[in-house]
């Protein structure tokens, strides 16, 4: 993991997105940006879908289906008159070029990182930094798992409850309190990320490419 690099990355896109909506320029923006990592994480549950019990599919949506195909894996050869193994997915009716869980872990990815760019927090990302003096966030910190993946989800929900009072009540905060409630939020998001199924490798090559699309995004006025 080069957390120096994915903080130097995501500040990057923050930069464009302020250019694009210079009105958040110079203001507090944990709020939004907090609400928006418990709806990504609401999100990321979702495309889970384990917790969907009165459901008959609870599948994780790590695919999505073949749009050639339909999902069927076969497609009709009028040259064979016969049905054939689909081109695109080679039978299998998924595409695997897309996966909404890992897209959805890596949108919470991404404010978890813009979370701890702020001002306003007091963390150190690497060594060429600006503002108030910061605490050093490392890259072996380790993780926390709990012993399912529902509870993960429920406690990883709470752990950004607890931070958001840290930030939003900082008169009552001490740095160090923030910090420790940042660094766990960072502790059981890679937990659960493990816990889905995916390796870090796969997490940051998910989030470089999200990264480019969120650039695109703000050039065409998304």
């Amino acid at each position: 993991m080069n957390l120096t690099k994915l903080f130097e990355t995501q500040a990057a896109l923050d930069e464009h997105i302020m250019q694009e909506h210079p009105e958040l320029r110079g203001q507090n923006n944990l709020d939004w940006k907090l609400l928006a990592l418990q709806v990504e994480l609401g999100e990321c549950a979702n495309e889970w879908r384990g917790f969907k019990k009165w459901s008959k599919n609870q599948e994780k949506r790590n695919y999505v289906k073949c749009e050639l195909c339909e999902g069927h894996g076969e497609l009709f050869s009028f040259s064979a008159e016969s049905y054939v193994p689909c081109c695109d997915c080679k039978g299998s009716g998924k595409d695997y070029s897309k996966n909404p869980l890992l897209e959805e872990y890596v949108d919470c990815l991404h404010f978890i990182l813009s979370i701890g760019l702020e001002d306003y927090t007091y963390f150190q990302f690497g060594d060429n930094f600006t503002g108030p003096v910061r605490l050093e966030l490392t890259n072996d910190f380790g993780v926390i798992k709990y012993h399912n993946i529902t509870t993960q989800f429920l406690y990883l929900f709470n752990q950004i409850g607890y931070l958001t009072d840290c930030i939003l009540e900082r008169e009552m905060a001490t740095a160090d309190e923030i910090f420790e409630q940042y660094k766990q939020t960072w502790q059981m998001f890679i937990g659960l990320g493990e816990m889905l199924g995916f390796t870090w490798e796969q997490v940051e090559e998910a989030y470089y490419a999200k990264n480019k699309v969120n650039h695109v995004r703000q050039e065409n006025g998304y």
